[in-house]
Protein backbone atom coordinates (compact mmCIF):
# COMPACT_ATOMS: atom_id res chain seq x y z
CA UNK A 1 0.00 0.00 0.00
CA UNK A 2 2.44 2.39 1.02
CA UNK A 3 4.64 1.52 -2.62
CA UNK A 4 1.09 2.50 -4.78
CA UNK A 5 0.49 5.53 -2.54
CA UNK A 6 4.70 6.79 -3.40
CA UNK A 7 3.99 6.27 -7.36
CA UNK A 8 0.74 7.99 -6.98
CA UNK A 9 2.83 10.83 -5.71
CA UNK A 10 5.57 10.31 -8.39
CA UNK A 11 2.71 10.56 -10.99
CA UNK A 12 1.43 13.99 -9.54
CA UNK A 13 4.26 15.43 -9.61
CA UNK A 14 5.32 14.31 -13.29
CA UNK A 15 1.54 15.55 -14.54
CA UNK A 16 2.19 19.17 -12.91
CA UNK A 17 6.05 19.40 -14.28
CA UNK A 18 4.62 18.94 -18.20
CA UNK A 19 3.01 22.36 -17.74
CA UNK A 20 6.11 24.05 -18.64
CA UNK A 21 8.58 21.43 -19.49
CA UNK A 22 8.06 21.21 -23.12
CA UNK A 23 9.06 24.97 -23.86
CA UNK A 24 12.47 24.58 -22.17
CA UNK A 25 13.56 20.96 -23.71
CA UNK A 26 15.52 22.39 -26.51
CA UNK A 27 17.74 24.26 -23.80
CA UNK A 28 18.70 20.94 -22.40
CA UNK A 29 23.11 20.70 -21.89
CA UNK A 30 24.15 16.79 -21.96
CA UNK A 31 27.65 16.65 -20.91
CA UNK A 32 29.66 13.84 -22.29
CA UNK A 33 32.79 13.90 -20.31
CA UNK A 34 32.96 17.13 -17.88
CA UNK A 35 36.65 17.02 -17.15
CA UNK A 36 39.21 18.06 -20.08
CA UNK A 37 42.37 16.86 -20.09
CA UNK A 38 43.81 17.89 -23.93
CA UNK A 39 42.39 19.99 -26.40
CA UNK A 40 43.96 21.40 -29.92
CA UNK A 41 41.99 25.01 -30.00
CA UNK A 42 43.60 27.84 -30.34
CA UNK A 43 42.51 30.50 -27.91
CA UNK A 44 43.23 33.28 -30.54
CA UNK A 45 41.33 32.18 -32.90
CA UNK A 46 38.49 30.84 -31.02
CA UNK A 47 37.42 33.49 -28.64
CA UNK A 48 38.03 37.29 -29.15
CA UNK A 49 38.26 39.06 -25.30
CA UNK A 50 36.38 42.11 -25.39
CA UNK A 51 36.62 44.75 -23.72
CA UNK A 52 34.86 44.91 -20.23
CA UNK A 53 36.61 47.29 -18.06
CA UNK A 54 33.98 49.21 -17.75
CA UNK A 55 32.70 46.47 -15.73
CA UNK A 56 35.43 45.86 -13.60
CA UNK A 57 35.88 49.82 -11.67
CA UNK A 58 38.46 47.65 -9.20
CA UNK A 59 40.41 46.32 -11.02
CA UNK A 60 43.53 46.51 -9.22
CA UNK A 61 42.17 44.84 -6.47
CA UNK A 62 40.71 42.46 -8.29
CA UNK A 63 44.34 41.58 -9.95
CA UNK A 64 45.81 41.05 -6.26
CA UNK A 65 42.94 38.58 -5.44
CA UNK A 66 43.28 36.97 -8.18
CA UNK A 67 46.64 36.50 -7.51
CA UNK A 68 46.48 35.24 -4.61
CA UNK A 69 43.15 32.85 -5.94
CA UNK A 70 45.36 31.19 -8.90
CA UNK A 71 48.21 30.95 -6.21
CA UNK A 72 45.88 28.52 -3.99
CA UNK A 73 44.74 27.09 -6.44
CA UNK A 74 48.25 25.94 -8.10
CA UNK A 75 49.61 24.99 -5.06
CA UNK A 76 46.40 23.43 -3.31
CA UNK A 77 43.37 22.57 -5.10
CA UNK A 78 44.79 21.69 -8.45
CA UNK A 79 46.96 19.18 -7.09
CA UNK A 80 44.21 18.14 -4.41
CA UNK A 81 41.31 17.57 -7.72
CA UNK A 82 43.80 15.61 -10.04
CA UNK A 83 44.70 13.44 -6.68
CA UNK A 84 40.91 12.83 -6.91
CA UNK A 85 40.40 12.05 -10.74
CA UNK A 86 43.05 9.94 -10.54
CA UNK A 87 42.34 8.04 -7.92
CA UNK A 88 38.80 7.96 -7.44
CA UNK A 89 36.70 5.95 -10.47
CA UNK A 90 34.78 7.98 -13.19
CA UNK A 91 31.29 6.32 -12.29
CA UNK A 92 31.78 6.94 -8.46
CA UNK A 93 32.83 11.09 -8.89
CA UNK A 94 30.08 11.75 -11.36
CA UNK A 95 27.78 10.18 -8.59
CA UNK A 96 29.48 12.01 -5.83
CA UNK A 97 28.63 15.11 -7.95
CA UNK A 98 24.96 13.97 -8.55
CA UNK A 99 24.26 13.28 -4.86
CA UNK A 100 26.21 16.81 -3.82
CA UNK A 101 23.64 18.43 -6.50
CA UNK A 102 20.62 17.26 -5.66
CA UNK A 103 20.77 17.71 -1.62
CA UNK A 104 22.41 20.93 -1.89
CA UNK A 105 21.77 22.76 -4.93
CA UNK A 106 18.47 20.80 -6.15
CA UNK A 107 16.50 22.60 -3.22
CA UNK A 108 17.65 26.19 -4.02
CA UNK A 109 17.25 25.70 -7.78
CA UNK A 110 13.36 24.83 -7.02
CA UNK A 111 12.74 27.92 -4.35
CA UNK A 112 14.23 30.03 -7.05
CA UNK A 113 12.96 28.99 -9.90
CA UNK A 114 9.32 29.61 -8.05
CA UNK A 115 10.78 33.33 -7.21
CA UNK A 116 11.15 33.91 -10.96
CA UNK A 117 7.42 32.85 -11.90
CA UNK A 118 8.74 29.65 -13.62
CA UNK A 119 6.31 27.27 -12.88
CA UNK A 120 7.12 24.54 -14.89
CA UNK A 121 10.88 24.70 -13.88
CA UNK A 122 9.90 24.70 -10.27
CA UNK A 123 7.44 21.61 -10.75
CA UNK A 124 10.71 19.76 -13.05
CA UNK A 125 13.07 20.74 -10.40
CA UNK A 126 10.81 19.24 -7.37
CA UNK A 127 10.54 16.05 -9.66
CA UNK A 128 13.94 16.13 -9.91
CA UNK A 129 14.48 15.86 -6.16
CA UNK A 130 11.70 13.48 -4.98
CA UNK A 131 12.94 11.09 -7.90
CA UNK A 132 16.88 10.98 -7.63
CA UNK A 133 16.26 10.98 -3.68
CA UNK A 134 14.74 7.81 -3.83
CA UNK A 135 14.79 5.63 -7.20
CA UNK A 136 18.29 7.47 -7.89
CA UNK A 137 19.63 6.13 -4.31
CA UNK A 138 19.75 9.64 -2.35
CA UNK A 139 20.63 11.57 -5.80
CA UNK A 140 23.66 9.05 -6.75
CA UNK A 141 21.77 7.83 -9.74
CA UNK A 142 20.54 11.13 -12.18
CA UNK A 143 17.38 8.87 -12.88
CA UNK A 144 15.32 12.07 -13.80
CA UNK A 145 17.62 12.94 -16.36
CA UNK A 146 17.11 9.41 -17.98
CA UNK A 147 13.34 9.79 -17.55
CA UNK A 148 13.92 13.38 -19.85
CA UNK A 149 13.49 15.97 -16.59
CA UNK A 150 16.86 17.76 -17.03
CA UNK A 151 18.24 20.25 -14.51
CA UNK A 152 17.02 24.38 -14.41
CA UNK A 153 19.48 25.65 -12.56
CA UNK A 154 18.73 28.90 -10.99
CA UNK A 155 20.68 30.60 -8.13
CA UNK A 156 19.55 34.01 -6.23
CA UNK A 157 21.72 35.61 -8.58
CA UNK A 158 19.73 34.35 -11.23
CA UNK A 159 16.72 35.49 -9.50
CA UNK A 160 18.08 39.06 -9.29
CA UNK A 161 18.91 39.24 -12.83
CA UNK A 162 15.33 38.18 -13.66
CA UNK A 163 13.80 40.78 -11.52
CA UNK A 164 15.73 43.53 -13.79
CA UNK A 165 19.62 43.80 -12.41
CA UNK A 166 21.31 43.43 -15.69
CA UNK A 167 24.92 44.87 -15.44
CA UNK A 168 26.53 44.65 -12.63
CA UNK A 169 30.56 44.73 -11.43
CA UNK A 170 32.57 41.88 -11.74
CA UNK A 171 35.00 41.30 -8.52
CA UNK A 172 37.17 38.38 -7.37
CA UNK A 173 36.42 36.95 -4.18
CA UNK A 174 39.18 35.30 -2.28
CA UNK A 175 38.76 31.55 -2.04
CA UNK A 176 35.68 31.86 -4.41
CA UNK A 177 37.54 33.49 -7.52
CA UNK A 178 35.45 35.13 -10.28
CA UNK A 179 31.92 37.06 -9.63
CA UNK A 180 29.90 39.62 -10.49
CA UNK A 181 28.27 42.25 -7.64
CA UNK A 182 24.95 41.00 -8.35
CA UNK A 183 26.24 37.17 -7.29
CA UNK A 184 27.57 38.20 -4.11
CA UNK A 185 24.43 39.85 -2.95
CA UNK A 186 22.64 36.84 -4.37
CA UNK A 187 25.35 34.71 -2.65
CA UNK A 188 23.40 35.94 0.51
CA UNK A 189 20.19 35.12 -0.71
CA UNK A 190 21.45 31.52 -1.49
CA UNK A 191 22.76 30.29 2.42
CA UNK A 192 19.32 31.29 3.53
CA UNK A 193 17.98 28.40 1.04
CA UNK A 194 20.44 26.67 2.03
CA UNK A 195 19.18 22.74 3.61
CA UNK A 196 22.01 22.40 5.90
CA UNK A 197 20.66 25.71 8.03
CA UNK A 198 17.31 23.70 7.95
CA UNK A 199 18.69 20.40 9.89
CA UNK A 200 21.09 22.97 11.89
CA UNK A 201 24.34 21.57 11.07
CA UNK A 202 26.98 23.40 12.76
CA UNK A 203 29.42 25.72 10.75
CA UNK A 204 31.75 23.35 10.58
CA UNK A 205 29.75 21.02 8.14
CA UNK A 206 29.40 23.71 6.14
CA UNK A 207 33.10 24.07 5.39
CA UNK A 208 33.23 20.52 4.83
CA UNK A 209 30.43 20.55 2.45
CA UNK A 210 32.12 23.98 0.89
CA UNK A 211 35.59 22.14 0.16
CA UNK A 212 33.88 19.16 -1.05
CA UNK A 213 31.94 21.31 -3.54
CA UNK A 214 34.73 23.09 -4.61
CA UNK A 215 36.81 19.94 -5.76
CA UNK A 216 33.88 18.65 -7.24
CA UNK A 217 33.60 21.47 -9.15
CA UNK A 218 37.08 22.37 -10.11
CA UNK A 219 37.23 18.45 -11.86
CA UNK A 220 34.93 20.33 -14.39
CA UNK A 221 37.13 22.83 -15.29
CA UNK A 222 40.27 21.09 -14.77
CA UNK A 223 41.64 21.03 -18.07
CA UNK A 224 40.10 24.04 -19.62
CA UNK A 225 41.12 26.12 -17.73
CA UNK A 226 44.72 25.43 -17.82
CA UNK A 227 44.41 25.44 -21.39
CA UNK A 228 43.46 28.98 -21.15
CA UNK A 229 46.17 30.14 -18.99
CA UNK A 230 48.48 28.57 -21.61
CA UNK A 231 47.01 30.28 -24.39
CA UNK A 232 46.17 33.89 -22.96
CA UNK A 233 48.66 36.56 -23.16
CA UNK A 234 46.11 37.96 -20.07
CA UNK A 235 44.59 34.83 -17.86
CA UNK A 236 42.98 37.19 -16.06
CA UNK A 237 41.38 39.67 -18.92
CA UNK A 238 41.09 36.39 -20.48
CA UNK A 239 38.42 34.99 -17.52
CA UNK A 240 37.01 37.83 -16.63
CA UNK A 241 35.40 38.34 -20.18
CA UNK A 242 34.38 35.31 -20.72
CA UNK A 243 32.60 35.00 -17.15
CA UNK A 244 30.63 38.19 -17.56
CA UNK A 245 29.44 36.82 -20.71
CA UNK A 246 28.67 33.62 -19.29
CA UNK A 247 26.78 34.64 -16.50
CA UNK A 248 24.66 37.16 -19.00
CA UNK A 249 23.70 33.57 -20.91
CA UNK A 250 23.05 31.88 -18.15
CA UNK A 251 20.81 33.99 -17.30
CA UNK A 252 19.04 34.92 -20.80
CA UNK A 253 18.82 30.66 -21.21
CA UNK A 254 18.40 29.26 -18.00
CA UNK A 255 20.86 26.75 -18.43
CA UNK A 256 24.33 26.30 -16.90
CA UNK A 257 26.91 26.98 -19.10
CA UNK A 258 30.72 26.16 -19.39
CA UNK A 259 33.66 28.14 -20.26
CA UNK A 260 34.30 25.41 -23.14
CA UNK A 261 31.12 27.14 -25.46
CA UNK A 262 33.30 29.97 -25.81
CA UNK A 263 36.42 28.41 -27.00
CA UNK A 264 35.02 26.80 -29.55
CA UNK A 265 33.09 29.84 -31.10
Amino acid sequence: MHLYKFFLIIAFILIFNNIGYADHHENNIVVEDPIVVESDFDLGETYEVQDYSNFDPIEGFNREVWDFNLGLDKALVRPVTRGYVNVVPDPFRRGLGNAIDNFFTTPQYAINNLLQGKIGGFFTTVSRLVINSTVGLGGFVDVASKMGLEKRPETFGDTLGVWGWKESNYVQLPFKGPQTTRDVVGFIGDIFTDPLIFIGVPLWGNIVKSAGTTVDDRQETLGVLQEIESSSLDFYSSIRSMYIQKRTDEIETDKAITYQRYLNK
